[in-house]
């Protein structure tokens, strides 16, 4: 579906005084990171558009919020219809998107050789697919504001580690998709970066990834961890909401967090055989 046209200009029934503010769409604002980051945007000024699928979810964050600090949109963003409808009902309220904050990812568990085409699309649909439809409706508008799109990676991104199903191919599409974005819509005046943070500091996260690996066979204990069992701490989402706020104010490409992994990911990058030896080293 091709994207919306500008409506080149606010409409009649606005947000009284909107016109003065920044508007930012953050997907997947229910709950967990894209929660974190929705805050973390509206204490810095942002009207925000809270998107996700449960309705009551948005609904109960929002009468946390300031009055007048956001609005929530019910909305499957892995379906192109509806994020069209999503965007033109933002667009229709506040006339202007400056920021997208694609948030919506899934993980996984599992080990390549068992991993099937079915779950394999439906990683690539909510981790790629999501942010492409997304963006591809936003861009008239963040063309207009000179915004920022920000997708949401992840260390498996930039890693192939092992136990993560089909999680790296997805988040690796993922980073692909949005330098592509980043070299053909700077010149459009949109700034596209990439987030890339280890795995996220969460309470339910021994719950989360004990469910992923199921009753799969062949996958050590450990792979249940986050990272898949890799020696890496829990970032705060905390941290990663600031990290959002960096790649919009300095516009930066890529930005990998924990920063002492990035010298991992760069020997990886210049000397694959010696990546491969320390990544087995970690996931032991």
């Amino acid at each position: 579906m091709a994207a919306l046209e500008s409506n080149r200009g606010a409409p009649a029934d606005t947000i009284a005084g909107i016109q003065d503010r920044r508007v930012a769409i953050v997907t997947g604002a229910s709950e967990g990171l894209g929660r974190v980051i929705a805050v973390q945007l509206i204490r810095e000024g942002y009207y925000v558009a809270v998107i996700g699928r449960d309705r009551e979810k948005l609904d109960a964050f929002v009468l946390e919020q300031p009055s007048g600090s956001c609005l929530p949109i019910a909305c499957d963003v892995t379906v192109g219809g509806q994020v069209h409808s999503m965007v033109a009902s933002l667009i229709q309220a506040t006339g202007r998107i400056d920021v997208l904050v694609n948030v919506v990812g899934q993980s996984d568990r599992g080990l390549v050789a068992d991993l099937r085409i079915e779950k394999l699309e439906q990683l690539f649909a909510t981790n790629v697919n999501a942010s492409l439809l997304c963006s591809q409706a936003c861009l008239p508008w963040l063309e207009e504001s000179g915004g920022v799109i920000v997708n949401i990676g992840s260390l498996a991104a930039k890693v192939g580690a092992r136990y993560l199903g089909g999680y790296p191919a997805a988040k690796h599409a993922l980073a692909g998709l949005t330098q592509q974005m980043r070299l053909e819509w700077k010149v459009r005046g949109v700034h596209v970066g990439l987030l890339n943070p280890g795995p996220i500091r969460r309470s339910d996260a021994g719950a989360r990834y004990e469910k992923q690996v199921g009753d799969q066979t062949g996958l050590p204990a450990k792979a249940s961890r986050p990272g898949g069992g890799t020696s890496v701490k829990g970032v705060p989402p905390e941290k990663v909401a600031k990290a959002v706020l960096k790649i919009i104010r300095k516009r930066k490409p890529d930005i990998i967090m924990p920063w002492h992994l990035r010298p991992l990911v760069a020997i990886g990058h210049l000397w694959p055989a010696a990546g491969d030896w320390l990544l087995l080293k970690f996931t032991r």
